[in-house]
Parts: structure tokens; C-alpha cells; sequence
């Protein structure tokens, strides 16, 4: 649903409040806290054949000398950075330095990371950007003092401002150290911070491109009996091909053999993360009725580990461990990056109403406030530089419910951009209220929102004391339906 602020008034007629509107803002802020080169020579100078390599053929990470370098980083988050160089380009050569970045599989902008190894004093840097925090990791042979922003290579530190901005298209202005930046100089011999349990068994890996087998009549039964016609009906220009393939894997371990069946492209049920797949278990009398659902996946690890009698399960070689909850098969809270948006706060500059601000994560937006000027609820949003020239389109996203707002910036400060809230919904839904059936229904349980200018993310708000500031900034000038 789209709504549209109506700015039913010339701008001529509320420059006056929104200039006011604009000192307010500022004094609110003033109590807020890969080119050729020489040969390097150093420590790891043998590691400048990776440069123009790929991590896929040529893993850098895995190198014996980058590798001890990275056992000093807690588990999780050696794991966080595979992951989150998942998808990256080529390793560059820069000044003796090997550089790659990269981003988790769809998760470009929220989940991303950079290594820098510097091949002449063999410390390795390690930056990893997830839920608005970014956590830079300084590895070197010998003991070392707390690391410092300025020392930090300065294509890392440009990289950590434009993680913080939400990787925006141009540069940032100013290379200052963002408040979700956090150092670290882990020892060199330091514990793991989530050890892995000891188990001398090995996963089983499940390839459905090699490990395929034919299923027999019970087995075809059983599979479409929960399928329906999932499995019958091919794409355009794929008859005759088969619609899912089957292997087996004893999830359980009762000694019977479970069923792991993959849709295949044919289906149409696959997407650039792989194919949709379900299990269906073995049990005395044939298979179970009810399958057990799996996200899109190409390759499956059956873990040693099991949790309420059934086997982890790792997809493509790299996800986050899934967990059997008893129920289905599910990430563990704690294995997902935590969104570290702040809580809706309010504030009151001197002989000014009082204005309810969010601090967004992962967006060029600094601040957003709302708050009352001469009896009209006023959206203003503060930036970290400023916009291109041109019309403005702020953009929430309440759980997939989209509310634009138009902006216009303020004609003193080209930071700032303003809109009026009269006739938009965009309280209501801060206020965790709805307009009708469906929203009455959605709005009360909103955790967060996320952000876009144009059409282009950036990043998201908590929701977290949205109703109590909100309505207590506009209760002057907001009528809620």
C-alpha cells in the first residue's frame, strides 16, 4: 500500500517552520552525543601469487600462514567471515597489500566483510560488517597494543565508512571513524569463543549431482503423496525431465534410510540460491505423511551433531548450522547477526516542542526525527553528506507493507530533508497501529522497518519505544484514527 504525504501548503508558506524545524534538528545534534607491480619482499611475501586469484580456486583464507592468523579469531566468527566472503571478486594486489571484499550469498550491504594482508609485516585485518555493527580484527605475530582507527589501512577504513552508509554509490567525504566501528586485537593465542564440540566423525555429504539415487515405487508414492502435483508439472521446454531428485541420509539414526529430496530446475521451484528440497522420514511402516520443509540449497552436510534426536544439517558447505527443534529444521537465534538499530528516543532543544528521533544502521540517513512545527507532524531526516540534487522519495517497509513519503530539503542545510506528516499513515505505523483489518493485525507485532531513498536501501529503523516517543512528539498535532 502506498500512501503520499500531501505538502498542501506552498513551500513559501512553511519555510518559516521548517527553518525552525531545521534549528531545532541542529541543536538536538549538539546534545546528541588490481594494477602490476614490483615483487614485495617481507614476512608473507610468497603470498603474492594469490593476487588476481579467487577465493573459489585459490583460498587465501586457507593458506597456512593466513589460516593461524585467522585461528586467533572466535569461531563464529571465522565462520562469519568465510560466509560473508562468499561472494566476492578477485584478490587485489595494493601496495604490498592482499585485499578482498566480499558479501554473504543475497546478503550484499547487510552481511559483508574485508581481509587485508599486509605482505610485508604479516598482519593480517580482518573487518566483518553484520546488523549495523562492524567488527575489525587485528592479527599480528606478537602481542599488540589496542588498535587505532588512523592506523588502519586506508582502503579498509573507506570500506568500514561506506559499510556504515550502507555502501552508497558515492564516496564518502570523510574517512572519521563510524560509531558502529569495533577494534579488536585478539592475542595470539586466544580461546575460541564458541569451541566446537570434539567428534571424530565426519559429515556426510549429500551431492544430488553425484549422489543420486533411483527412487523405488514406495518411494515415488510417498513423495508425491506429500508433494500433490508439485512434482508433475514441468516448465515450458522441459518435458520429459525428471521434476526432483532423491538420496538417502538416516537423519535419526534408527538404522532406517530417510528420504532428502531436491526439486530440479525443471520444476521451477529453484532460484540463484539453489533448489527447494524436503525429508521425509523413514519409519516401520513405510514413510512418513507429513515432509519436513528445506530451504532453497545445491549441496547438504549431514553433522555428526544432533539436537532432539536428529542430525545438524549445513547447506552448500558454509551456511550457519540448522538445528531440529523438535518441529522443523531452524537456524539458532544466536547464529544470526543481531540487528544493533537503537531504540526510539526523544529529545528537546531549549524554547523547541519536543522531537522523537531513530538512529538507522547501514544507511547514509544520521538521524530521523518527528515532531510537531507550528501544529504540523514534520518527518525530518538528517544525513551523513549530502544527497545528489533532485526529488526525494523516503520509503518504509513495514513487514513488506511500503509507505512513501516525498521529501524536500531544507533550503539552509542540504543535509537535511523535510516533509509533512498531516495526511500520511507513517504515525500510525510507528505508533504500532493499523488502518484496517489486516493492518490492525500486523503493525502491533513490527520489530523494525527498513529504509529506502528512491528505491535504493537504506538500511532500517528499530521500532523498539516507536509508539511511546512518536506519539508523545506529535500528541499536539497527529490525530490517530
Amino acid at each position: 500500500m502506498n500512501t503520499h504525504p500531501i505538502m498542501s501548503r506552498p513551500w513559501s508558506r512553511i519555510g518559516i517552520a521548517l527553518r525552525s524545524a531545521a534549528f531545532a534538528v541542529l541543536l538536538v545534534l549538539a546534545l546528541m552525543p588490481f594494477t602490476a607491480q614490483a615483487a614485495c619482499a617481507g614476512k608473507l611475501a610468497s603470498l603474492q601469487s594469490y593476487a588476481g586469484k579467487y577465493l573459489a580456486t585459490d583460498n587465501l583464507l586457507a593458506a597456512p600462514a593466513v589460516a593461524v592468523l585467522l585461528q586467533r579469531l572466535p569461531e563464529n566468527e571465522r565462520a562469519r567471515l568465510k560466509r560473508n566472503l562468499d561472494v566476492s571478486g578477485p584478490i587485489e594486489l595494493s601496495g604490498c597489500h592482499l585485499v578482498v571484499s566480499g558479501n554473504a550469498a543475497h546478503m550484499g550491504t547487510e552481511q559483508d566483510a574485508m581481509l587485508d594482508v599486509d605482505l610485508v609485516s604479516g598482519t593480517a585485518i580482518v573487518a566483518i560488517h553484520a546488523g549495523g555493527r562492524i567488527d575489525v580484527y587485528v592479527l599480528v605475530d606478537q602481542r599488540a597494543a589496542s588498535p587505532r582507527w588512523d592506523s588502519l589501512p586506508r582502503r579498509l577504513r573507506e570500506w568500514a565508512v561506506r559499510a556504515d552508509m550502507g555502501f552508497p554509490q558515492q564516496q564518502p567525504r570523510s574517512l572519521a571513524e563510524p560509531g558502529s566501528v569495533h577494534l579488536h586485537a585478539p592475542p595470539p593465542n586466544a580461546a575460541s569463543a564458541q569451541p566446537a564440540p570434539k567428534t571424530t566423525a565426519a559429515p556426510v555429504k549429500v551431492d544430488f549431482d553425484q549422489a543420486a539415487v533411483k527412487p523405488t515405487p514406495a518411494q515415488e508414492a510417498a513423495i508425491r503423496r506429500v508433494a500433490g502435483d508439485a512434482p508433475a508439472q514441468p516448465l515450458p521446454g522441459h518435458a520429459g525431465e525428471p521434476l526432483y531428485t532423491l538420496a538417502l541420509a538416516d537423519l535419526n539414526g534408527d538404522g532406517r534410510a530417510d528420504l532428502i529430496v531436491q526439486s530440479t530446475y525443471a520444476s521451477g521451484n529453484c532460484g540463484s540460491a539453489g533448489c527447494s528440497g524436503i525429508i521425509l522420514m523413514a519409519t516401520a511402516k513405510g514413510y512418513a505423511h507429513k515432509a519436513i520443509d528445506l530451504p532453497n540449497f545445491s549441496t547438504l552436510a549431514v553433522l555428526p551433531a544432533m539436537h532432539h534426536g536428529m542430525h545438524d544439517l549445513q547447506f552448500d558447505g558454509d551456511s550457519p548450522i540448522w538445528r531440529w527443534t523438535g518441529s522443523e529444521y531452524d537456524i539458532p537465534k544466536a547464529d544470526l547477526p543481531k540487528s544493533n538499530a537503537l531504540p526510539w528516543k526523544t529529545a528537546q532543544a531549549p524554547g523547541h516542542p519536543l522531537m522523537a528521533y531513530a538512529t538507522p544502521i547501514d544507511s547514509v540517513i544520521k538521524r530521523l526525527f518527528v515532531a510537531c512545527e507550528q501544529e504540523r507532524p514534520l518527518l525530518m531526516l538528517l544525513t551523513k553528506q549530502p544527497l545528489a540534487a533532485g526529488s526525494k522519495t523516503l520509503t518504509f517497509v513495514f513487514n513488506g507493507w511500503i509507505v512513501n513519503v516525498p521529501m524536500q530539503r531544507n533550503v539552509t542545510n542540504s543535509n537535511l530533508w523535510m516533509a509533512d506528516l498531516s495526511h500520511s499513515q507513517v504515525p500510525q505505523w510507528l505508533a504500532h497501529r493499523g488502518f484496517d483489518a489486516t493492518t490492525r493485525q500486523i503493525a502491533p507485532n513490527i520489530t523494525h522497518s527498513y529504509l529506502r531513498i528512491n528505491g535504493e536501501m537504506q538500511g532500517q529503523i528499530s521500532m523498539q519505544d516507536s509508539t511511546a516517543a512518536t506519539r508523545a512528539a506529535l500528541a499536539g498535532c497527529y490525530h490517530y484514527h
